[in-house]
């Protein structure tokens, strides 16, 4: 086992995670066939430089000394397909200034490979994913895009960050481009031109470019151990085995071996944190089913369906268990349960224990379900022929015009004909919303699943953005604490946006433990306002409807002013924060009621039953029960 992976850090484990974020660039560089590096929970603060790292590795293995020599490309949310294939380019000539098209910087049509940088591989755009499965391990790639035609074989380095929790908004297809893959989480990075300390000297050499370079032979038994290591069979294609294999032969040229040994897999498999690799193979005996691998991948939180269980003959609810298949063993410690909607971080493939969402399932733009007005248009996101004169593209029309100048017989005019006429590709925006208020101290004893599901329903079928506020939760906000302890803002509401109910935000706010001790309700309600009054008059697309839905009792305890300051008033509440409370309910009110709907979940908790309805006949909304009456005789005070 060579010593960059056996040796143990006496800094901890956080310089030990930097040692194999090295390794794996490391890998990447010297290995042409690694092209993809995929990185999990890399925080923001670390992501420049550790661009900068690996174009420098990059560089020292083309021949060059510094990263700046390496190109770099960066791919995001509005990426085109006229900025990955063509570059636009100016020249003078005796007729006047000319367009000509060059080749785009995925092209690699200079020496040096590029590197190709997407900082959120879950908001990037459709043709940039599109390009990354296309180039991403292939032999050979063709281009032909407005006259220009070119054949190269990629060499160029992609390197991808995302978030856990985000994977299932990414499409399986991209994610298996990617052979190098690393949970970051909690990495550190030090300032400085080499954050991560010098290269050891085989590692020096290994990357310097050599014309011919002595293959590193593979060992008989490797194969055997990769299919051992992934789990033969299980149905996930070729491409993790060929990955590991690949890993497995950097790291013996980073030892400055000449065959890769099947313990070279297990070093690959630790490096990547292949969950399977941390039990010690008994005997290298292989294994009999294909299920060791999944068994030991952990999985997400749990997530409640969103379909409840049926309700019996009786109309109660059939009880979740049943005849046990063992009898129950004594009780063992497990620890604190993940909280609900967190990925496991842990597995370098957390596809595996996760469903991707049907937008992401298709490497194409969704269409949009309804036509609003012709100003409800969203972000460009590339160009074609212009159908009618509205939302022209001035530059590619211009550009399409000047190919033909030479053939139209007028170089001291440009002449436009209507074919020449390009317009804009704009991706859709989301035209309606939900807004939801949650009262999480008005949840103990009832559950309020069953009463939310036909608004998570219109808004998922509508594809409607959400705006989630939390009032009175113990973590009222992701990241504010963890599950059980008293949320450092109690006197505030939290809220976050989501594109979607897909968002595993969501589910964990619908899971959260009820349990706070302030109910600042006004202060949730003018922020439901805030975001509603920004949709309306700020939003580009114009929002076709929206719906606000209040999960409430109506006993607000905190009062405006309070939750603005953050800290408790020295006089008697009293009233006050209802009062607030139904003021900015007055207010929201006034918008336009044309297009926003407003509904109160009524838990039906006695005393102060009638609060539920004041607010609603605030908002000018309607009120509905969120629990059967018999229910909430059960629970009443």
């Amino acid at each position: 086992m060579s010593a960059h992976l056996s040796q143990t850090d006496p800094a901890g484990a956080t310089d030990g995670l930097a040692r194999r974020l090295l390794t794996a660039l490391v890998c990447s560089a010297v290995e042409p066939r690694l092209s993809g590096v995929l990185l999990f929970d890399l925080p923001a603060d670390s992501i420049a430089s550790v661009t900068r790292m690996f174009a420098s590795l990059l560089a020292r293995s083309t021949g060059g000394t510094d990263g700046a020599e390496v190109p770099r490309t960066v791919l995001g949310a509005a990426t085109q397909d006229q900025e990955l294939w063509v570059r636009p380019r100016l020249r003078s000539g005796p007729g006047g200034i000319a367009f000509t098209l060059a080749p785009g910087p995925l092209t690699e049509a200079e020496a040096v490979p590029p590197l190709v940088v997407v900082p959120d591989l879950a908001r990037l755009s459709v043709p940039g994913m599109r390009a990354a499965v296309q180039l991403l391990g292939t032999d050979v790639a063709t281009v032909e895009h407005s006259g220009l035609r070119r054949q190269w074989s990629p060499r160029a380095r992609w390197f991808a960050i995302c978030r856990a929790e985000d994977v299932e908004r990414v499409s399986p297809h991209l994610l298996d481009r990617f052979p190098v893959r690393l949970s970051v989480a909690g990495l550190r990075t030090p300032p400085g031109p080499e954050p991560f300390g010098r290269l050891p000297a085989p590692w020096e050499a290994a990357l310097e470019p050599v014309e011919h370079r002595t293959p590193v032979r593979l060992g008989d038994g490797l194969a055997a151990r990769v299919l051992e290591l992934l789990g033969e069979g299980d149905g996930t294609g070729h491409r993790r085995a060929l990955a590991l294999t690949r890993i497995a032969r950097a790291l013996a040229r980073l030892d400055g071996a000449d065959e890769v040994t099947a313990d070279r897999a297990d070093e690959a498999a630790r490096l990547i944190g292949l969950p399977s690799a941390r039990r010690p193979p008994a005997g290298r005996e292989r294994s009999t089913g294909p299920t060791d691998v999944k068994s030991a991948v952990p999985g997400p939180g749990v997530r409640r369906p969103l379909h409840p269980p049926e309700p019996g003959p009786e109309g109660r609810r059939r009880p979740l268990h049943g005849t046990p298949v063992l009898e129950p063993g004594p009780a063992e410690p497990i620890g604190p349960a993940p909280a609900a909607g967190t990925w496991a971080a842990d597995t370098p493939y957390p596809e595996d224990t996760t469903s991707p969402t049907p937008e992401s399932m298709s490497l194409h733009i969704q269409a949009r379900r309804t036509a609003g007005p012709r100003t409800a248009r969203g972000a460009v996101i590339g160009v074609r022929r212009a159908r009618d004169l509205w939302d022209l593209a001035p530059v590619r029309t211009v550009m399409e015009a000047a190919k033909y100048q030479a053939i139209r017989g007028r170089p001291e005019r440009l002449l436009i004909a209507p074919g020449d006429l390009r317009g804009y590709v704009r991706a859709p925006e989301p035209e309606r919303m939900l807004a939801l208020v949650l009262d999480h101290t008005c949840r103990d004893g009832w559950d309020w699943h069953d009463a939310l599901e036909p608004f998570l329903h219109w808004a998922y079928v509508s594809r409607a953005s959400v705006q989630v506020v939390e009032v009175g939760g113990r973590a009222a906000a992701p990241g504010s604490g963890p599950a059980g302890q008293a949320c450092a803002h109690e006197l505030r509401a939290e809220s976050f946006a989501a594109r979607s109910v897909l968002d595993p935000r969501l589910t964990a706010a619908l899971n959260r433990a009820p349990g706070g001790r302030a109910t600042p309700l006004a202060h949730g309600l003018e922020q439901a306002a805030q975001a509603l009054r920004r949709a309306f008059q700020h939003h580009r697309a114009g929002l076709v409807e929206a719906l606000l839905v209040v999960v409430t009792d109506g006993r607000g305890n905190v009062p405006l002013a309070v939750s603005h300051l953050g800290r408790p008033g020295t006089s008697a509440v009293g009233r006050t924060g209802i009062d607030d409370a139904l003021a900015v309910a007055t207010r929201i009110s006034g918008m336009d009621r044309t297009r926003l709907h407003s509904v109160v979940v009524d838990p039906v908790r006695q005393p102060y039953a009638e609060l539920p309805s004041l607010l609603s006949d605030a908002l000018g909304g309607t009120v509905i029960d969120g629990r059967p009456v018999e229910e909430a005789t059960d629970h009443a005070w």
